[in-house]
């Protein structure tokens, strides 16, 4: 089990083209979903975020709306080719860069191994697999939020129950 000890009063651990992302939770996992052989029986870490809904929010999301009309009248009349790739959920662009560094009181390496990001309409969220599992003699977690890889300032400290 894993405990909340300290963060950010709101939860607001990063803000990425003026939408506010919230640190939404961490448990540890075990049977990671088999993506890879590197995940066949691994335990790890997920973390959650979650895009803070606003008027921008959903702007961003009638334009994705429109956008994917646009995308798809193109492929029907054109076909697969001409019409590329569809676009981007709006919550993939805000909270694909949205991450932490992990750490522990033993030294433990942690490493961002997969992850899923989706958002339009109602939910903005992404979740993110670190391995390895802490090992049995560490006591606490300090995640150090970053956005692109750089540091928000804002840290969470969990401790391993």
């Amino acid at each position: 089990m894993m405990t909340v000890i300290s963060a950010p009063g709101d939860l607001v651990v990063a803000t990425n083209d003026g939408v506010g992302v919230r640190f939404a939770g961490i448990e540890s996992i075990s049977d990671v979903p088999i993506v890879s052989a590197e995940w066949l029986g691994t335990e790890g870490i997920k973390i959650y975020f979650q895009g803070i809904r606003s008027h921008e929010t959903l702007q961003r999301d009638v334009r994705y709306e429109e956008q994917l009309v646009q995308w798809a009248d193109l492929r029907n009349r054109d076909g697969d080719e001409a019409a590329g790739d569809a676009p981007s959920m709006p919550g993939q662009l805000v909270l694909g860069p949205v991450g932490a560094v992990i750490s522990d009181d033993v030294g433990t390496t942690y490493r961002l191994s997969a992850g899923q990001v989706a958002g339009s309409a109602t939910g903005w969220e992404s979740t993110w697999v670190y391995l390895p599992e802490p090992p049995k003699a560490a006591r606490f977690l300090t995640l150090e939020f970053t956005l692109d890889d750089e540091p928000t300032g804002k840290t969470c400290k969990v401790r391993l129950d």
